[in-house]
């Protein structure tokens, strides 16, 4: 199902953040408990502090997330279905609010990809994908989507093995 701008917000927007910050404070405290009474004050007073600056610094980046977030919201609406439109991917092509466009029929348009880069490995992942047909474009972007990666990445094998002729 196609997301409402506001609620691919929430999705994409803080999750993994919140969590992680979650997770550092009850180690925080769990390492705070351990300490012996003399050392206490001086222990908590740095776990305090800790949590808190890390607490900041996610704060800054769930801001700066937000910010990139909301100005590639615009691009990211284009061409998607409205709101509440159910998609997904069968055997037969791609559905689209009851209407399938079928494999044999579809294109690849457009393909964007997102690259992850650490030290020693660099990965792709799908960020968009646009196919055309004589039914029209569909537009599948993951991040508009319930279950967007699952839907973009079958939608892309399933072009692949139909010999869509493009190559990566």
């Amino acid at each position: 199902m196609v997301l409402s701008a506001d609620e691919a917000t929430k999705v994409r927007v803080g999750q993994v953040l919140a969590i992680f910050w979650g997770l550092v404070a009850v180690a925080a405290a769990g390492i705070a408990s351990l300490a012996e009474p003399a050392d206490l004050p001086v222990v908590l007073t740095a776990a305090v502090v800790a949590v808190g600056a890390l607490g900041a610094f996610f704060a800054f980046m769930v801001w700066r997330r937000m910010r990139r977030w909301r100005s590639d919201l615009p691009r990211r609406l284009a061409g998607m279905a409205p709101a509440n439109t159910v998609i997904g991917v069968t055997a037969a092509g791609v559905a689209v609010a009851g209407q399938i466009f079928p494999w044999s029929t579809l294109a690849i348009e457009q393909v964007e990809l997102a690259k992850l880069s650490s030290r020693y490995r660099t990965m792709f992942t799908l960020e968009r994908l646009t196919l055309m047909g004589p039914g029209g474009i569909v537009v599948l972007d993951p991040a508009m989507m319930r279950n967007g990666h699952r839907i973009v990445g079958n939608a892309w094998r399933r072009m692949r093995l139909a010999g869509s002729g493009v190559t990566v």
